[in-house]
């Protein structure tokens, strides 16, 4: 059992740093995430300006453009190798699981990059009031693991259907749609010094959730 429960990790180990490399060689989707965040964070604010006594405004803006600049990027992780016929050989080497975790690590480490630029981007060019690091790390590691579950889980249902763009958008929205809604409630309450409690509740048990259902969920979506 501990040799089969080592293979594993180090099968997942090997795909997330063969995602990694892929990525950096082309940097396309991080290249394309930074300059989403990066163009819209700039334009909201000299058109709006700094919007420090508006929370609701400010939580909303954040999610969306954290959503928008990554979404594409991470549900492509699984179209990638359908495209590039290197889906066949993964199988041999990986179960589907070990497959899927590694994209779910790689999406997690992607999110993790972009915010790392975004966070601070957002809080310097919207003029957000003074952020409560306990609760806001709560709601965003939170919204974060939520985000990369729910894009690796649709974007393995849907790899090896025709018409994926627009099959990605249908069975995406009502999955991300809980996620949106709690993290940009815990965020607004963040920032408006009111308890955040229930919406990092909401996150964990629907991460946890999502994550279940992908485990369980992978073993068949490949099979012949």
């Amino acid at each position: 059992m501990p040799q089969t429960g080592s293979r594993s990790a180090a099968a997942v180990w090997t795909l997330l740093r063969k995602e990694c490399r892929s990525e950096w060689r082309t940097r396309y989707g991080l290249n394309a995430a930074l300059l989403f965040a990066v163009a819209s964070l700039t334009a909201v604010s000299f058109a709006a300006g700094r919007m420090a006594n508006r929370p609701d405004v400010l939580a909303a803006l954040f999610w969306i453009v954290l959503l928008f600049a990554t979404l594409a990027s991470l549900g492509h992780a699984f179209v990638r190798e359908v495209e590039g016929r290197t889906m066949l050989l993964l199988r041999l080497v990986a179960s589907p699981t070990e497959i899927a975790t590694g994209k779910l690590l790689f999406n997690l480490l992607f999110l993790l990059v972009v915010e790392g630029v975004t966070v601070p981007l957002f809080l310097l060019l919207t003029g957000a009031p003074p952020v409560r690091w306990g609760p806001f790390a709560a709601v965003l590691a939170l919204g974060t693991v939520s985000l990369a579950a729910s894009s690796t889980l649709v974007g393995a249902v849907i790899a090896q259907t025709r018409g994926r763009g627009a099959l990605f958008a249908g069975v995406s929205l009502p999955l991300l749609l809980p996620v949106l809604a709690a993290a940009v409630a815990g965020t607004r309450d963040m920032w408006a010094s009111s308890p955040t409690g229930g919406s990092v509740r909401l996150l964990a048990a629907y991460a946890v959730a999502l994550i279940a259902a992908g485990l369980l969920l992978y073993e068949h979506l490949w099979e012949d």
